[in-house]
């Protein structure tokens, strides 16, 4: 299996099986291969680990999904309606975070920004997809359980199942992560390079202030062993009880809507089939169903993801940000086929 975008790394397993991994192409292009065990930034993929904090806390009744935000922040808009279910579904209605706070301002600081700012819909009448109710979902783990947020998560999920290559950017330690590539063009980076001829080039600034900005809702750091070993634990394991992780898979009925009106629109078969409270799912031919996360920030972007029908586990992680709007399954309808295939063999 041999691919470059400039540099990835795969993890694969089927059942209780070890992970089996494979890389190709640069970590420094033309001068440094990627490896099997580079450290990666995980964007949005961080978001499992905040789902399942919260879900943990409800279970132990340190707080409800029912609760209002109005619990902890009093003065937000619409405080007495938005419940914390609503938050892990994106389903607050919150306007998003201001990204030039991200890495600058404080956590509080970039939440208070989202609080003074109108809603763009009333709560519960809307999928839409929310980095901001994410942050949000940490300050209210931590003012609920009075303990930091990267804390709760190191004790609950990284030391406990043995993630020895995982930690929060800017909060924890551990292998350096890549600084990767974003693509360039012409007329710029990012969005202004959609559709254009771009080629890689080294994430600036380093280090990216998303990095440890993004916080809960994307500030984790990981390799695919552990993600593979995360992904696998969350999904088909005891890290929740029955009850909760029904809560994080099922779709809900809005971003079901969503998605099968993007997909009807760009005319295209759908992947992406919705989210629970947590957890998206994806239709993969020749595999099934996948649950599990996708995530993109400066420098990487990747995926991890569990595929109960198969038992397949796989994770795919690399050293680029693509332009424009990130795919949110990167790799995987072409590469958990193969994986899947060659696990067999």
């Amino acid at each position: 299996m041999t691919f470059s975008v400039p540099g990835t790394v795969v993890a694969a397993s089927v059942g209780d099986a070890p992970a089996s991994l494979v890389a190709s192409g640069d970590a420094v292009l033309g001068s440094q291969p990627i490896s099997v065990d580079d450290t990666f930034h995980i964007g949005s993929m961080t978001k499992l680990f905040t789902a399942a904090l919260i879900m943990q806390l409800d279970e132990e009744k340190v707080l409800s999904l029912n609760d209002t935000i109005g619990t902890w922040f009093p003065s937000a808009p619409n405080a007495s309606t938005i419940t914390v279910l609503e938050l892990l579904q994106h389903e607050s209605g919150l306007y998003e975070l201001d990204m030039s706070l991200v890495g600058t301002a404080t956590n509080q600081q970039v939440i208070d920004n989202v609080f003074a700012q109108a809603p763009i819909a009333a709560p519960g009448t809307s999928y839409q997809y929310l980095n901001a109710g994410y942050i949000i979902l940490g300050r209210i783990a931590e003012l609920a359980s009075g303990t930091p947020y990267d804390q709760l998560v190191q004790t609950r999920f990284i030391t406990k199942l043995g993630l020895t290559s995982t930690y929060l950017d800017g909060y924890g330690s551990g292998p350096v992560a890549l600084t990767g590539f974003d693509l360039a063009c012409a007329e710029g980076s990012g969005s202004d390079c959609l559709g254009k001829p771009s080629a890689p080039q080294p994430t600036a600034p380093v280090p990216s202030p998303q990095w440890s900005g993004a916080w809960a809702a994307g500030g984790m750091v990981s390799t695919a062993r552990d993600q593979a070993t995360w992904i696998r634990d969350l999904v088909a394991g005891d890290v929740l009880d029955a009850a909760h992780k029904t809560l994080m898979k099922n779709l809900t009925p809005l971003s079901s809507a969503y998605y099968s009106s993007a997909y009807a629109t760009a005319g295209i078969p759908a992947v992406q089939l919705g989210e629970g409270a947590g957890l998206a799912s994806w239709n993969v031919p020749g595999v099934g169903t996948c649950l599990g996360h996708a995530g993109s920030i400066p420098g990487s972007n990747g995926i991890a993801a569990y595929c109960p029908d198969a038992k397949l586990t796989i994770v795919i992680l690399n050293d680029i940000d693509p332009a424009g709007t990130s795919p949110g399954y990167p790799g995987l309808v072409e590469l958990a086929p193969a994986a899947l295939k060659a696990l067999a063999d």
